[in-house]
């Protein structure tokens, strides 16, 4: 067949035929072989031939389509910017949504079910889950750090120190950005030396200590709801921890309760707005 890489098709050698050439097989059979394979190998408007190979549409549109029905029939723009999804749908990556998400059945909503150890890497505001170590919901929250004021080095280990009390604890995770030299930033579990110092291990050590300090977050995971129930699902117990490990201002027009003793770790505060309370049982 005379096609080339571009689908252009040219007609076999001896073609075409100038006036007064008589026919012959040896010319003539050879052209039509050779068009009825280019032909056979084209795609027939009425739709019955069947595509060989992948169909390059050099950034042209396929207009008109029908709507879908079937598994393996293409979709239309209005069923993918409207889609209605009849049975299970698989995302095994992130499937983002930037508007909101309504769900009108009546059945349930399955969340994220794993141990602590099975926490994201890299959590960000907003995330929950179930956590089957805690046998509990818990929902992972972000905090602006304290302001740095330095960050030195020893190989590969820097020492960050911050303005006040930074509130944190050891092994927690720390997202630091905008510092130069920049391997002083990046994502880390951190070793606290002291109410305004903690180190961490950086990927390559740094050209000097840094000149910009730039700033830093931390995140919690912590409990949502009203923890442990009694069987059948009975709501009898509320839980809470005994420990404050990072800083807290109870919410607006809110008072709170906690059963004590609580603990709030050093450099860490609680405050409480004038004419609301916070009551340990």
């Amino acid at each position: 067949m005379s096609r080339n890489g571009s689908g252009t098709y040219t007609l076999p050698a001896g073609n075409p035929v100038v006036s007064g050439t008589v026919i012959a097989t040896t010319w003539a059979n050879n052209t039509m072989n050779d068009l009825a394979a280019a032909m056979t190998d084209s795609v027939a408007a009425d739709g019955q031939t069947p595509m060989t190979g992948p169909l390059n549409m050099t950034s042209n549109k396929v207009t008109n389509l029908a709507t879908g029905t079937i598994s393996g029939d293409g979709i239309n723009f209005t069923q993918f910017n409207t889609p209605t999804f009849g049975g299970a749908v698989v995302c095994s990556t992130t499937l983002t949504v930037a508007g909101d998400t309504t769900m009108s059945g009546t059945g349930q909503l399955k969340i994220p079910n794993g141990t602590t150890g099975q926490r994201s890497a890299t959590p960000v505001s907003g995330m929950i889950r179930f956590n089957s170590t805690l046998n509990s919901y818990e929902g992972y929250t972000s905090y602006t750090g304290a302001t740095i004021s330095t960050i030195t080095f020893v190989t590969t280990t820097a020492t960050l120190t911050t303005a006040t009390a930074h509130g944190l604890n050891t092994g927690n995770t720390v997202f630091i950005t905008g510092t130069t030299p920049a391997a002083y930033s990046g994502t880390f579990v951190i070793t606290v030396t002291g109410t305004t110092t903690f180190t961490y291990t950086m990927l390559s050590t740094p050209s000097g200590n840094a000149t910009v300090m730039g700033s830093y977050v931390y995140g919690n995971w912590a409990q949502i709801g009203g923890g442990a129930t009694g069987a059948g699902g009975d709501q009898i117990f509320v839980e809470n921890g005994v420990t404050v490990t990072a800083n807290y201002t109870l919410s607006t027009n809110k008072n709170a309760m906690s059963v004590g003793p609580i603990t709030i770790n050093s450099g860490v505060t609680v405050t409480v707005p004038s004419g609301q309370r916070w009551v340990i049982l």
